[in-house]
């Protein structure tokens, strides 16, 4: 790697870029399916990459590896160096984060290492459900967003919009934007006259914000550049013959008159580029010779759109125009994590911790969140931020995963840092130590990690806040390896894999089923597990096919069951959960301290219910409650046992009666307990498997449904080929929910709904009926019921049933538990 290239001058100054505090961001790039995401991460790592040695060429090897560490997710450090208004040279340090194909996972945890983010939107297709959901998972982390509008040259060169009608697109994505940040952060808001938005084009290299074009027309109005930013957005016009601006399109003659940013920003950009197009040298020349550019011969031998590409660059140049938005709007470490920390980490507002982590401490004690991990030849290198202290290499740390808990130690583990590392062109090399503020990459402790993890030097327990993933892993498909001897080779692959993106799991009995949120997704891992991993071992793969959940629909009748010594008796009896209650759980709101103050329209939920609730499950936090409804001479002994009711509740909602599937939307209320006096006859043996039968009983009693998801297509076809968009759709049995034309474009964005079972044959005959002139983006919406009871066997809910048991190895009937 490179830590063998590393001069000492070079890593003496980058150990002093990671200690100025004020001159670092942490800065994520995201955006959409053929955004230019890819093309606006090579111009900023072209233009601002971290060289070690600048001038070396890199060996095979080395771009080999570099090419392999950007394939998982491109981290990178830029030297942005602008010169400030007294001639000299700024330095700032940006640690760029690209998400490996903005799968959920890799978003998330890039919006938990950074403080902000550029998010891409293609200025044809305006915003759709992706670029809506990276948006969520970015100001949910209180990341601060500065957005780059893509493809703006297509504008002019392909639709030939004027100046106004870009403007009105412009704007209309500009609200969309703003409609969904107000539904989470209304504070938020964004305004292009204040710089948060760039115009322009990844391909051709140029982009500008309003900001940029008052500071040029700063002297010729005499107006202070952000006062006169605020007059280049919006309805603001400017009466050339008086000299004066207006909030109105009309001067008082009558005469028209046009916005200004058509007029001083849009209306320059379309003569220069018409008259590059139109082979109009002389009228180029004096137009660049207004404005300030200084061209070489180089360039003026060039034509056509390479020359518009040349002189756009070289007067609005996009690297320039990204960095220094960024700069300005995304907020420095020391700053950011003054209002980031209480969101980001488990600790009382008394906290001294919770101080030090606020003012990014270098000195004080060590915290890190890993949230990454990077393979590297045998090993993984794992990512993380420091947000306190200072990591070196040798370091004695502790390890504290997702389930660590302070009152068990279990999740905790003791080790030493092997090496830390920065991020240049090249791939990771070696740095002594990184200080606080920075992002951070470790050797030596990847086999304590499984997803995320807190790493600190205290010896009191500090812990961050879980980032917060989509649960289900909805779709699945069953790997089998040709050979028996290479099972083991490929469990190996898979738990490698698993380990690498904790967004998919891996269920190794009865067979192999790896599991992810969506279809494309699950493609995209199967490609890198056949690419990367299982280069010679060829594998047999099922069909898709889509987990389901259990439910119910009716209250069960009062259950009681003994426990096998007889000794202790349990009432148990479970209802559905109301749709309200149901949704806020789902939602994240599922703390007792929420539920407290909410009036439920349920039958079954009481005023009190709330203060009474024993734990959610699956997981602790998923859609459904186990209750306590005993009377108070029960809780002495109930108290004892709740331990043991816990444990068989996770079971019993992770594992339902009829296939094994997970429940939704379950209440069971413990109505009494009678137990013996003695502790020995009421233990874990006697009271977890008695409760978990009772639970199994009482679902079965109170009319037991199956619920299929329920996927979310958009759809963006060449209108030549709706007709087969509509008959894919049709043929699936899906909905259309929404349709939408882009004026002067031959697309068509069409959003409908797709019952799970049949979304795979949805997107495969899409892609073969319209021969590739269409694409499509699925993601999970809600659950629907199955109206059928699975328990009769002539219901096409029990057909699924049976092929659900077959397929995790059941029997095909259901065991009686009552």
């Amino acid at each position: 790697m490179n830590q063998n290239k590393s001069n000492p001058k070079f890593i003496k100054s980058m150990t002093q870029a990671q200690k100025s505090q004020d001159q670092i961001r942490n800065i994520a790039l995201s955006g959409s399916l053929d955004n230019g995401t890819k093309q606006l991460h090579d111009i900023l790592i072209q233009k601002w990459g971290v060289q070690t040695n600048k001038g070396t060429i890199l060996t095979d090897n080395e771009l080999q590896f570099d090419q392999e560490f950007q394939s998982q997710c491109s981290i990178k450090n830029l030297y942005y160096t602008p010169i400030n208004s007294k001639g000299n040279e700024d330095v700032y340090l940006i640690n760029l984060m690209k998400p490996q194909n903005n799968y959920q996972g890799q978003t998330e945890s890039s919006a938990r290492l950074s403080d902000g983010v550029i998010i891409i939107i293609n200025f044809q297709l305006e915003i759709n459900y992706e670029i809506e959901t990276i948006i969520r998972a970015f100001l949910k982390e209180q990341n601060r967003i500065v957005f780059f509008i893509n493809k703006i040259d297509k504008a002019f060169l392909k639709l030939n919009l004027n100046g106004e009608q870009i403007y009105l697109k412009l704007n209309c994505i500009i609200e969309k934007i703003n409609q969904i940040i107000y539904l989470y952060e209304p504070d938020s808001i964004i305004n292009p006259a204040f710089g948060q938005i760039i115009f322009g084009s990844a391909k051709q290299e140029w982009g500008f914000t309003c900001l940029q074009f008052a500071q040029q027309y700063e002297k010729k109005f005499g107006i202070e550049h952000q006062k006169l930013a605020e007059k280049l957005w919006g309805d603001h016009y400017f009466d050339a013959t008086k000299k004066q601006w207006s909030t109105q399109n009309v001067a008082k003659e009558s005469q028209p008159l046009k916005r200004a940013f058509v007029a001083f920003i849009i209306d320059p950009i379309l003569k220069l580029s018409q008259a590059i197009m139109n082979g109009q040298k002389d009228v180029v020349s004096q137009m660049t010779e207004r404005i300030g550019i200084q061209l070489s011969e180089e360039i003026r031998q060039l034509d056509g759109k390479k020359l518009l590409s040349a002189v756009l660059n070289s007067w609005i140049n996009l690297a320039d125009s990204i960095m220094q938005s960024c700069v300005f709007h995304i907020p420095p470490p020391r700053v950011a994590q003054k209002y980031r920390a209480a969101h980001l980490f488990k600790l009382d507002k008394e906290d001294k911790i919770l101080e030090t982590i606020k003012d990014c401490n270098p000195q004080g004690p060590l915290v890190i969140q890993i949230c990454l991990m990077i393979p590297y030849k045998q090993e993984f290198i794992s990512i993380g931020r420091v947000y306190s202290g200072t990591i070196h290499t040798g370091q004695q740390i502790r390890i504290l995963g997702s389930q660590y808990k302070e009152s068990s130690k279990s999740d905790l583990f003791q080790s030493t840092v092997g090496q830390t590392f920065y991020f240049p062109i090249g791939g990771p090399a070696y740095i002594e130590q990184v200080p606080s503020g920075n992002i951070v990459g470790i050797k030596g402790i990847d086999q304590f990690i499984k997803g995320t993890c807190t790493i600190t030097d205290a010896q009191f327990s500090i812990q961050m806040s879980p980032i917060q993933l989509q649960q289900d892993k909805l779709v699945k498909i069953t790997i089998t390896p040709v050979e028996s001897a290479h099972l083991t080779f490929v469990i190996d692959a898979l738990r490698q894999l698993v380990k690498l993106h904790p967004t998919i799991s891996l269920t190794l009995d009865p067979c192999l089923i790896l599991a992810a949120n969506s279809y494309h997704h699950l493609q995209f891992f199967l490609d890198e597990l056949v690419k990367k991993y299982l280069k010679n071992v060829e594998i047999r793969k099922s069909n898709y096919f889509v987990s389901y959940k259990e439910t119910i629909t009716d209250v069960s009748q009062d259950n009681e069951l003994k426990t096998p010594n007889k000794h202790n008796l349990i009432v148990a009896q479970a209802n559905p959960l109301s749709d309200n209650l149901l949704n806020q759980i789902e939602s994240d709101y599922q703390s007792m301290a929420f539920l407290q103050p909410i009036k439920i329209n349920s039958k079954s939920w009481y005023q009190n219910d709330n203060l009474k609730i024993f734990a959610f499950g699956p997981n602790n936090l998923g859609p459904n409650i186990l209750v306590n409804k005993t009377s108070p001479d029960d809780y002495q002994h109930i108290s004892e046992v709740i331990d043991h009711l816990n444990t068989s509740w996770q079971w019993f909602t992770k594992e339902g009666a009829l296939c094994e599937e997970e429940l939704r939307g379950v209440q069971v209320n413990i109505l009494r307990f009678l137990s013996h006096a003695d502790t020995i006859h009421r233990g874990a043996g006697q009271i977890l498997p008695t409760a978990r039968r009772l639970f199994y009983g009482c679902q079965l009693q109170a009319q037991p449904r199956l619920q299929e998801p329920v996927f979310l297509v958009e759809i963006h076809s060449n209108i030549q080929v709706l007709d087969q968009v509509y008959k894919c759709i049709n043929n699936a049995q899906g909905v259309v929910i929404e349709e939408k034309s882009f004026a002067k474009t031959s697309f068509q964005k069409i959003i409908a709904y797709v019952n799970g079972p049949n979304i795979f044959q949805f997107h495969d005959s899409l892609s073969e009926m319209t021969e590739n002139k269409a694409y499509s983006l699925s993601s999970f919406d809600h659950w629907s019921l199955l109206n059928s009871n699975p328990l009769e066997e002539s219901s096409e809910a029990h057909q699924i049933l049976q092929d659900i048991r077959a397929k995790k190895g059941l029997p095909s009937k259901i065991p009686q538990y009552l």
